[in-house]
């Protein structure tokens, strides 16, 4: 139990300290490599910046805490109850540091969330093209409440071929995970993305990083966290989408070299990369944050996204004091993440989204 409390706290408190890092060198004029690097030893540190004041995180963080809430109020996933959550955040400022209306709100969950107002019913087959990168950015809390303790996960049983990578048995006894564990968590973070991130991209990079973040939580080498992440790809469409992607994109993250990575933008496909580039290319967690900083770009996306997968894989002891000691709310999001973790089960209990009829 100690075990997962450390990488669910991680998970929770990284996405945070990510997201706070971040934000004051996001989208910096180009070639913001420059730009940061001009920042010196400063980017290392939280401090007050012309977003908010020091240690204080955006709107990754604020939806995540949305979702955090009503996966607690409700005893499990109410699509209605979220979307609530999410509109109070726009409105009211709900989750925001100020308690003022959100401001750094995505375009495409900008336009969701006032669809939601006035529609909020969706078919299911009412899909659109955008693939923004907020239906990952968000994703600890229902990794987490998925997550139990109590019961006993496997790791891996067979050494295969999987794309870029061998995948290895993690342990003697040969033990794997098996699809009928992922699978709950994996319909949950796929009906997260759908609230905001209505595409076919969003929701099958979406399942890939949620395989991610539940293996890493789970204990699995680095080496298997980036092979299994296609293992559950399901659904033609998500197949299409990513069978001639995923070797290139996993090749990508493998490389050192970071050249194809810098001054990246919101696509999701893209923080899905860098935060996989993040976590195989460097030893710990801070060494791994500050690198995907200084990649410039979407940073506080970029940082959050990474901040979950390390968080989860290191654990929450293994983030600098510093960072996890005075980020906004500390002590707050270590409780919302034993919380969660604590959760004896976390159904779907109702979603807004249906079969459209005939």
């Amino acid at each position: 139990m100690k075990k997962y409390r450390d990488k669910a706290r991680g998970m929770f408190v990284g996405l945070a300290v990510g997201d706070a890092l971040g934000a004051p060198v996001e989208f910096l004029p180009e070639p913001s490599d420059v730009h940061i690097k001009e920042m010196g030893d400063r980017i290392a540190h939280f401090h007050e910046n012309y977003r908010a004041p020091k240690g204080v995180w955006t709107d990754d963080t604020e939806m995540a805490l949305c979702i955090a809430d009503s996966l607690l109020s409700k005893n499990g996933y109410d699509s209605y109850d979220i979307m609530r959550r999410f509109t109070a955040w726009i409105d009211e400022g709900y989750r925001t540091y100020d308690k003022k209306p959100a401001v750094d709100v995505g375009g495409q969950t900008l336009r969701s969330i006032r669809d939601y107002e006035r529609y909020p019913v969706i078919f299911k087959d009412e899909k659109v093209e955008s693939a923004g990168n907020g239906a990952i950015m968000r994703l600890a809390p229902i990794i987490i409440a998925n997550t139990f303790p109590d019961k006993k996960y496997p790791t891996l049983r067979d050494g295969c071929e999987k794309g870029n990578l061998v995948i290895e048995p993690e342990d003697e006894n040969g033990e794997y995970i098996e699809e009928k564990d992922i699978a709950p968590t994996l319909e949950m973070a796929i009906l997260s993305c759908r609230e905001t991130h209505n595409s076919i991209a969003a929701e099958a990079t979406t399942a890939l990083f949620a395989t991610m973040l539940y293996c890493a939580l789970h204990g699995l080498s680095k080496n298997n966290i980036a092979s299994y992440c296609s293992r559950w790809m399901r659904g033609e469409e998500y197949d299409e989408f990513w069978l001639e992607n995923i070797d290139e994109l996993v090749g990508r993250a493998l490389k050192k070299d970071s050249e194809n990575l810098r001054n990246l933008g919101g696509y999701i496909v893209d923080a899905f990369t860098i935060s996989l580039w993040g976590l195989m290319n460097f030893d710990n967690f801070r060494d791994g944050m500050l690198a995907v900083i200084r990649l410039g770009g979407d940073t506080d996306t970029n940082a959050a996204c990474y901040g979950q997968l390390a968080g989860a894989y290191y654990g929450y002891e293994a983030i600098p004091e510093e960072w996890r000691k005075e980020v906004y709310l500390a002590d707050e999001l270590v409780k919302i993440s034993d919380s969660l973790l604590d959760m004896p089960e976390c159904p779907i209990i109702r979603t807004r989204f249906e079969d459209k009829l005939q």
